[in-house]
């Protein structure tokens, strides 16, 4: 179903959406320091969390890129994943999980590992160090998470209806 009208302000919407695509273009651009500031700002209350992040430093932080986060994560969410799996789940090349897990490997955030059967397959482990990061990573998805769900649930039903299809419609576009 179509709809006949012309939205008035179309102009206007359509600068709010490349402002909003600017937006959380710099958004993952500041990303590490992102982090930092969150981690300084982590309430007494989630003390637990705080212990966890205790053992990593800022450098730790600021060393690592968008990419090797996501590698960390997709190794800390898989039993014993090899190059071949990581480049499949992230959409990437071999070759370039090759170059960012022998940085992981080189920060002691990940460990290798042969099995005994096959030397010539490696898989691959956080070591203490990358579960922090990946808990770290988890937990602000996870914030991120919930503030956004408390956005959502104050629109009503109709509303939610008309941000689902202008996605669906603005996917098919971009």
């Amino acid at each position: 179903m179509t709809m006949d009208y012309k939205v008035d302000n179309s102009e206007e919407l359509f600068e709010k959406v490349i402002s909003f695509i600017n937006h959380v273009t710099d958004s993952e651009k500041n990303k590490e320091s992102n982090l930092i500031q969150a981690i300084l700002n982590i309430k007494e209350d989630e003390e637990e969390v705080k212990k966890e992040f205790n053992k990593i430093s800022k450098d730790d932080i600021r060393d690592i890129s968008l990419s090797e986060f996501h590698v960390i994560e997709c190794i800390g969410k898989n039993n014993m994943p090899n190059n071949i799996f990581i480049a499949r789940e992230l959409d990437m090349t071999k070759g370039g999980i090759s170059k960012i897990n022998s940085k992981l490997l080189t920060k002691e955030i990940i460990k290798a590992k042969r099995v005994e059967n096959n030397k010539k397959e490696i898989y691959y482990s956080l070591t203490d160090k990358g579960i922090a990061l990946f808990k770290l990573h988890e937990y602000f998805h996870k914030k991120e998470r919930q503030k956004l769900i408390e956005i959502f649930n104050t629109y009503k039903e109709e509303e939610v209806t008309a941000i689902f299809k202008f996605i669906d419609d603005l996917k098919k576009v971009i």
